[in-house]
């Protein structure tokens, strides 16, 4: 899979998203991309350390999938970024960080929830909804 070209296209998406990274389950990072202009809060050890737990948390959600259905995403929400973490196939994840501080410009760009359905329609490959 091209995650580049994924990442791309979920960074262009919206004026909101600062950060997208795709990992795998043990949160080693796999490829990322960075809004230009944008300086990030945490340092590259904390982003890690950050990624890895997350990723322990969704393979801890992922083991009740069997009772409660496949996970879709996970939002982490803080003062200065929200997270969201979506699954990419059975062995990846990505995980977009939104900022709280960006005007929208134009009707393009939406809140959380539209963010989130966007991201979803373009990791379903449906090229009628990306």
């Amino acid at each position: 899979m091209d995650y580049e070209n994924l990442l791309q296209r979920i960074m262009h998406s919206d004026v909101n998203v600062r950060h997208s990274v795709v990992t795998d389950l043990d949160g080693n990072i796999l490829a990322t991309n960075h809004r230009e202009g944008i300086t990030n809060y945490l340092s590259p050890e904390e982003t890690a350390s950050s990624l890895k737990r997350a990723a322990s948390a969704w393979k801890a959600r992922k083991q009740l999938s069997h009772k409660i259905g496949r996970g879709l995403y996970a939002v982490a929400a803080f003062e200065k970024i929200t997270r969201i973490t979506f699954p990419l196939g059975e062995s990846n994840l990505i995980f977009v960080s939104l900022g709280s501080d960006t005007m929208r410009m134009d009707l393009h760009e939406g809140g959380q929830k539209q963010i989130i359905e966007h991201v979803l329609n373009i990791l379903s490959r449906d090229p009628t909804k990306g």
